[in-house]
């Protein structure tokens, strides 16, 4: 195990340091400025809303579109001959930058949820922010895999892969079901976007002693079957560039 965490390891390190010194964070910083002058809007309302969830989950994936290219995209080349020609550089590289990817906006989120809750000083609040920052962590890891994929296969996939980061936002999936014809099969597509809507949903609805319906007014049930989709297609996801990614290792392209 050992063998495979160290080398991982080195190459997340590597890649934060290049992060920093190349300061590929000043795309990412304009975002946090705009969003800290909407964020001051709920910090002065008197008013404590478990829906600023759904907020700090707009902001995690608005976030993640900026850092993602920038940790895929803007590397310099020289810097990583050494790393590609390690055993499984390549596969190693990716996965490094994916972890950052995810570790880099969560900690944003988490500091403005942290100090939402200073605002407040709701117990309740702060009781469930570990399972409310999981749900934001499996967002992020599937925007992430997502957007990836430009980088692990051909850019020109960005405009197909920004399209299904849309519809997995605006789209609320689970209307769509139950179907009551075989001539609405054609709803199983939307499967195929990410589900976002319904994360959010159930982010907002578990709470620490109890659970109450979402914006989107959905069953538990429904709830939980996205949530299982969405670790689906973050499986899914990672064996396609994964075997991409060692398949470059190999020379095969």
């Amino acid at each position: 195990m050992n063998t495979h965490i160290r080398p991982l390891l080195a190459f997340i390190r590597f890649c934060y340091k290049n992060y920093l010194r190349q300061h590929r964070y000043l795309r990412e910083l304009v975002v946090i400025v705009l969003f800290i002058i909407l964020f001051e809007a709920f910090l002065t309302s008197d008013q404590f809303t478990n829906d600023i969830w759904i907020v700090f989950a707009v902001f995690a994936i608005i976030l993640n579109l900026l850092t993602t290219p920038s940790l895929f995209f803007l590397e310099k080349g020289n810097t990583l001959y050494f790393l590609l020609s390690k055993p499984h550089g390549r596969r190693n590289l990716f996965l490094s930058k994916v972890i950052l990817i995810v570790l880099i906006d969560l900690l944003w989120v988490f500091l403005f949820s942290l100090l939402y809750g200073l605002r407040f000083l709701a117990p309740s609040y702060f009781l469930s922010m570990p399972i409310k920052l999981f749900f934001i962590t499996i967002i992020l890891i599937l925007s992430t895999l997502l957007l990836s994929l430009t980088y692990t296969y051909r850019p020109q996939l960005s405009w197909v892969i920004m399209i299904f980061l849309v519809f997995g936002c605006i789209l609320p999936k689970a209307k769509l079901f139950p179907m009551h014809s075989p001539g609405e099969a054609y709803k199983l597509l939307a499967l195929l976007l990410p589900p976002f809507t319904e994360i959010a949903d159930l982010m907002v609805s578990v709470n620490v002693w109890n659970w109450q319906p979402g914006f989107l007014e959905i069953p538990s049930g429904w709830q939980l079957a996205f949530l299982a989709l969405a670790f689906v297609q973050i499986a899914a996801l990672l064996v396609i560039s994964l075997r991409k990614m060692m398949h470059k290792d190999l020379g095969y392209y």
